[in-house]
């Protein structure tokens, strides 16, 4: 039976008895003979109303009904594309996947015979080649190797989408420990003074926090002043649902106009010849895994001052798929 059917014959029952029963009640009160005629005629009355009223509440429940209905079979063919689009982008990822395969293997192969016969060349004929020959290796051998960081880094910055480890704890003090010793020859060489809070344990990945942090110190340590030492600050504020980060420098900064653009893939405000290599990927690759995580960032910047980059991330970390869940 319908529900808006149930409805009525429930709200039809219940009217009707409390009808009779109110009748019978004025009848033990007052005298049959007075009352019976006015009982006989509420009661129609009363049956009538009810009636009436079933009807009209018949057709609201019904259009309710109705309209739930359409919306459900609405939701069930959206539901429908979004399982087509989920096949068509599960498609699509495995075929990113073979794309990764063949950059990280089939392209660097060529690279790789590039740079090794340049090599053999300048060693067996260097003493036959004159300065411009030796200049034009030289580009030929550096630029090859700058493609294969920018493949290694485009690998880099693809695969953060896919990463299907499972979450786990992670302490960021010992991430950070990691990472300065990783670049404790730039520190030492650039006499950077580095001050590093308390950070917490979180729910996350080891691999992605290190690239996280390592691109935003480096970038610290890169973009310094020509004429005083790094003071870099590593800090973090928890609040009710995030934990809030900081790392401030007293670098070059940048201007205000730039701040959003730094965050997009191969974005440089400087060349690379000033301030090393690079290949514009890194606060890119940074923004993708915050996001990643749900988190945000941004960053206060004042030119020839310094920069302060700061970002959440949920205490509770959820994945892209548990997010779209």
């Amino acid at each position: 039976m319908k529900a808006e059917i149930k409805i009525v014959l429930i709200y039809i029952l219940v009217g009707v008895m409390w009808i009779l029963l109110s009748d019978s009640v004025l009848l033990m009160v007052f005298d049959e003979s007075e009352l019976d005629q006015i009982a006989y005629l509420q009661t129609l009355k009363g049956i009538f109303y009810v009636l009436m009223t079933a009807s009209l509440l018949y057709l609201l429940v019904k259009k309710y009904y109705e309209s739930l209905d359409k919306k459900v079979r609405e939701l069930e063919q959206l539901n429908r594309k979004l399982k087509g689009k989920s096949n068509e982008l599960e498609s699509s990822n495995s075929d990113l996947e073979q794309f990764a395969f063949v950059i990280s293997h089939d392209l660097q192969e060529p690279l790789r015979m590039i740079t090794s016969f340049l090599s053999q060349l300048k060693r067996k004929y260097d003493d036959q080649l004159d300065e411009k020959a030796q200049q034009y290796i030289f580009f030929a051998v550096d630029g090859a190797i700058k493609m294969k960081q920018i493949i290694l880094d485009l690998l880099e910055f693809s695969r953060v989408g896919r990463f299907n480890e499972p979450l786990e704890e992670i302490n960021l003090n010992e991430i950070l420990k990691e990472v300065c010793e990783s670049n404790k020859k730039l520190i030492e060489g650039t006499r950077a003074q580095i001050s590093i809070k308390e950070l917490p344990v979180i729910l996350s990945h080891r691999a992605l926090m290190t690239q996280l942090f390592q691109h935003l110190l480096e970038n610290s340590l890169k973009f310094r002043h020509e004429n005083k030492s790094p003071e870099i600050e590593i800090g973090v504020r928890e609040s009710q649902k995030n934990y809030d980060f900081w790392i401030k420098d007293n670098g070059i900064g940048i201007d205000q106009e730039y701040t959003e653009r730094i965050f997009a893939i191969f974005q440089r405000l400087h060349t690379s010849e000033k301030f090393g290599g690079g290949t514009g990927i890194g606060l890119a690759l940074v923004k993708k895994i915050i996001d990643y995580y749900g988190g945000s960032i941004e960053l206060d910047s004042t030119e020839g001052e310094g920069s302060t980059f700061y970002f959440s991330l949920p205490k509770k970390a959820t994945l892209p798929n548990d997010r779209i869940a």
